[in-house]
């Protein structure tokens, strides 16, 4: 899995960063960005390297999941589908 999509779109969500500046700012297209941010492509250094500028991180943190992130996604691989769609609603209804 590539996990350093998801966390780049987790700070860029959690800073309000529009698709647009974050893929200007990284030399890509939205639609590239996109893709790295659902998984579907792995990004090339240079843009982890600026994605780490951006956002004020070190370039290993898109490597791998926090600590405290590992519990719960071993949890949610015991879920139903069901308990992950109420949980999924859950989690975007932001409690």
């Amino acid at each position: 899995m590539i996990i350093s999509g998801f966390i780049l779109r987790a700070h860029r969500l959690d800073k309000g960063v529009s698709c647009k500046s974050c893929a200007d700012y990284l030399d890509i297209t939205t639609t590239y960005l996109s893709l790295i941010e659902t998984g579907k492509n792995k990004p090339s250094k240079k843009v982890l390297k600026k994605a780490a500028i951006l956002f004020d991180l070190d370039e290993g943190y898109f490597l791998s999941l926090p600590d405290t992130l590992l519990p719960a996604l071993d949890a949610a691989k015991t879920l139903t589908n069901v308990e992950r769609n109420i949980l999924s609603s859950l989690l975007a209804s932001k409690m």
